[in-house]
C-alpha cells in the first residue's frame, strides 16, 4: 500500500516528470559505485561516457539486480513491474565546459511507453560541476522530437531519422529560455534523479577546476512499456527474439521488480 509520502511523490512525477529523491545509495553501495566508475573512467577523458556496465558481472550488475533500485523506480512511477534496459556512466572531469545540448531520451530508444532514467549523483552537484536541467511538464507535451548524433562531449552534430514524418526538429530551447519555466536540483552524493524518457533536459558544463561530476544513469521500463524496435543510434537494444509490441521485458531486458 502506498502511503501519502509515496504518493505525494508519484503526484510530483506524474506532474512534472521529474523528481528529486534524497539518499538512493546507501554508503556502502555509494563506495562500491564510486570505485567502480573511477576504475572505468583510468582513460583520462574530461567528459567520459559508457554505457550497458550491468552486462557483466562486478559492482554495476550487482547494484542492477540485487538492490533496491527497480522497487524505487516502480513506487515513483506507480507501475507492477520494473525491467532494466541499460546503464550507463556520464562522467564530467573539472574544465569540461560543453553543454549535453536539449534532447529527450526515449526517441533513440526500441521502446513507447512508460521509461524511466534514475540519474544517481555519487558527488556534489549544483551549476558549476554540472547539474542537469529540466523543462517541467514537456514529457506531457506529446511532442517527438527528433534524435540526434552528438560528438563525445553531448554537442549537436546532426539529425537521425531526417526522412521520419512523425518527429520534428528539437526547438532551440537554450536560446528561448525565457520563455519556458527552466529547473535544475542541487544533489548530494547517493541523491537521484528520476526522470521520464520524454522530459525535455539539458546538462550544464563543468566550469570548476577542481571538482569532479560522476554520474550513474540507469534505464528502466515500467508497466506499460512495449518493444517498437526501429533504426536509431542504438540498434545495440534491439532483440530479434522480442516481437513488435510486446511487454519490454525478457531475457536482454530482465524484470527486476514485480509486484507480489
Amino acid at each position: 500500500m502506498a502511503t501519502p509520502d509515496k504518493i505525494g511523490i508519484q503526484e510530483s512525477y506524474a506532474r512534472e516528470g521529474v523528481v528529486l529523491l534524497k539518499n538512493v545509495l546507501t554508503e556502502g553501495w555509494l563506495e562500491r559505485l564510486r570505485s567502480a566508475v573511477d576504475e572505468e573512467v583510468k582513460k583520462g577523458e574530461r567528459y567520459f561516457a559508457y554505457k550497458n556496465m550491468r552486462e557483466h558481472p562486478g559492482t554495476f550488475q550487482d547494484f542492477c539486480l540485487t538492490s533496491d533500485i527497480g522497487q524505487r523506480v516502480a513506487e515513483v512511477a506507480g507501475s507492477s513491474w520494473t525491467s532494466l534496459m541499460f546503464d550507463q556512466l556520464f562522467v564530467k572531469e573539472p574544465g569540461t565546459r560543453t553543454q549535453t545540448g536539449w534532447h529527450t531520451d526515449q526517441p533513440y530508444w526500441p521502446v513507447v511507453g512508460p521509461i524511466m532514467t534514475m540519474w544517481i549523483a555519487l558527488d556534489p552537484v549544483d551549476p558549476d560541476n554540472g547539474a542537469l536541467e529540466f523543462i517541467p511538464g514537456s514529457h506531457a507535451w506529446g511532442a517527438k522530437y527528433r534524435p540526434f548524433k552528438t560528438d563525445q562531449l553531448g554537442a549537436f552534430l546532426h539529425y537521425l531519422e531526417e526522412d521520419s514524418p512523425e518527429y520534428s526538429d528539437m526547438p532551440d530551447f537554450e536560446a528561448e529560455r525565457d520563455r519556458h519555466r527552466i529547473i535544475h536540483f542541487d544533489m548530494e552524493p547517493g541523491d537521484a534523479l528520476a526522470f521520464d524518457g520524454m522530459i525535455v533536459h539539458s546538462a550544464m558544463g563543468n566550469r570548476t577546476s577542481t571538482r569532479r561530476r560522476r554520474g550513474y544513469a540507469i534505464r528502466f521500463a515500467c508497466e506499460g512499456a512495449t518493444y517498437q524496435p526501429r533504426d536509431t543510434v542504438t540498434e545495440w537494444l534491439h532483440d530479434p527474439g522480442m516481437a513488435d509490441g510486446s511487454p519490454f521485458f525478457g531475457e536482454k531486458f530482465p524484470l527486476v521488480y514485480e509486484a507480489a
